[in-house]
């Protein structure tokens, strides 16, 4: 079987005071082609830096990780083209550019996707993303100018335009209230369903979690279970 995500005992070293940490020990997951996990735990205990291994940002100290059954690429820039080819990122609050209007921050992927589209096909794309997430009708707008839970559409939609074979989700429902983040939830798991990838979420939200296929646990750099 052939996992759209692979951690095969990886291991992530921070050096905290000139003492060193393990963020993450030894972990190995395998994340199905259409599956979607929830990864729980208190802060610090590895969820972002998992997210972080999963989505090519944070080189493993050792072990190793495929993408679509293939290893992930160790160079640079061949990370960042796999990571904006193949993931969709959408790291903690969002991240969306204030001083870039909606469409520009949606469009941001398909500027660095090679072979480029026209700047049209690129536009056209963005307003579908719009679209599929409920804001078509912000695509002018300036990130400032709209709510938590809109901004974090935007972050879907940005995440979603080029078509990932998966998702990666740090804390999309932080600071939301209730209502927000259950619209929040159901719009991740339905949108990325729709374009057929897997979807894996760090949170603290146990309402999001049970929404998942599958629920991990982590504590001190492992999973627990």
């Amino acid at each position: 079987m052939t996992y759209a995500l692979e951690l095969v005992e990886v291991s992530v070293d921070y050096h905290r005071g000139g003492r060193p940490v393990h963020a993450l020990d030894s972990v190995s997951l395998a994340i199905g082609q259409s599956e979607s996990v929830a990864v729980m735990g208190p802060s610090g205990c590895g969820k972002s830096t998992l997210l972080g291994a999963l989505g090519l940002t944070i080189p493993p100290a050792s072990g190793s990780v495929l993408v679509n059954g293939a290893p992930a690429p160790t160079g640079p820039s061949m990370r960042a083209r796999t990571r904006n080819r193949l993931l969709g990122l959408i790291p903690q609050n969002g991240a969306v550019i204030d001083h870039l209007s909606v469409l520009a921050n949606v469009t941001l992927p398909l500027e660095y996707s090679r072979p480029r589209a026209r700047r049209g096909e690129r536009h056209e794309r963005a307003r579908q993303a719009l679209s599929d997430v409920g804001i078509a009708w912000a695509e002018k707008s300036m990130p400032p100018q709209l709510s938590g839970g809109e901004r974090q559409r935007v972050a879907v939609a940005r995440a979603l335009v080029n078509r990932p074979r998966c998702i990666l989700a740090d804390e999309p429902t932080a600071s939301l209230d209730s209502t927000t983040a259950q619209g929040v939830t159901s719009l991740l798991i339905s949108q990325t369903s729709r374009i057929g990838g897997c979807l894996v979420i760090a949170t603290h939200d146990p309402h999001m979690a049970e929404a998942c296929d599958r629920v991990l646990t982590m504590q001190d750099g492992q999973f627990t279970g």
